[in-house]
C-alpha cells in the first residue's frame, strides 16, 4: 500500500505539474512498472503458519487529473499480475486491482474520495488469498494517507496505520 501511495503521488504531481495538457485537458498519464513483495504468515493471518511468499510482476497505472474552478479531481486505476513462490517451491499467480476517485473540493491540496482495492493469490500450494476493501481515502499524496473502511473482506491492511497485512501491494 505504501508503494502504491508513493507511485500515485508521483503520477499526481506529474499530472498537475504538466499543466493544462494533462491536468485540465483530461489526458491520461499511463505508467507501467515492476512490483514485488514478500509476505509472511507473521504479517498475514490468512496464510498457513511458517509460510513466506515472494512475488513479482508488472503493474499498469492510469491516472486522469482535471482541474476546474479551482477543484482538482483525480481518478486512478491500477492493475498488477504476476507470480509468487512459497518457501517450499510451490508456485502461485496473483492479481491486484486498485482504483480511486478523489477531489480536493472544500480543502485545497487534501484529496478525499472512494478507494476500491483487491488482492488475490492462488496456485499449487497450501496458500490462497482473497482480500479487499472499499473505503474513504484521504491524502495529500505527500505527508499523510488515511483509509476509513466501508467494506472489507479478508485481512487486507491495518487501517489504523495503512500498512500491509494480506494485501502486500
Amino acid at each position: 500500500m505504501k508503494r502504491f501511495v508513493i507511485a500515485a503521488a508521483f503520477v499526481v504531481v506529474s499530472a498537475l505539474v504538466a499543466g493544462p495538457a494533462v491536468a485540465g485537458g483530461g489526458g491520461a498519464t499511463i505508467d507501467t512498472f515492476p512490483v514485488g513483495f514478500v509476505i509472511t504468515s507473521a504479517d498475514c493471518s490468512e496464510l498457513p503458519a511458517g509460510t513466506t511468499l515472494t512475488g513479482s510482476g508488472t503493474e499498469k497505472s492510469i491516472t486522469v487529473a482535471k482541474t476546474k474552478d479551482g477543484v482538482t479531481r483525480i481518478h486512478n486505476t491500477s492493475h498488477a499480475t504476476g507470480t509468487a513462490t512459497d518457501q517450499d517451491g510451490n508456485t502461485y499467480v496473483f492479481n491486484y486491482s486498485n482504483s480511486f476517485n478523489v477531489s480536493d473540493e472544500g480543502n485545497p491540496g487534501v484529496f478525499s474520495g472512494i478507494m476500491n482495492d483487491s488482492f488475490s493469490l492462488a496456485g499449487h500450494g497450501p496458500a490462497g488469498l482473497s482480500n479487499g476493501f472499499q473505503g474513504i481515502f484521504s491524502t495529500d499524496f505527500t505527508t499523510f494517507t488515511t483509509i476509513t473502511p466501508l467494506k472489507s473482506r479478508g485481512d487486507p491492511i491495518d487501517f489504523a496505520t495503512v500498512t500491509a497485512r494480506c494485501d502486500p501491494l
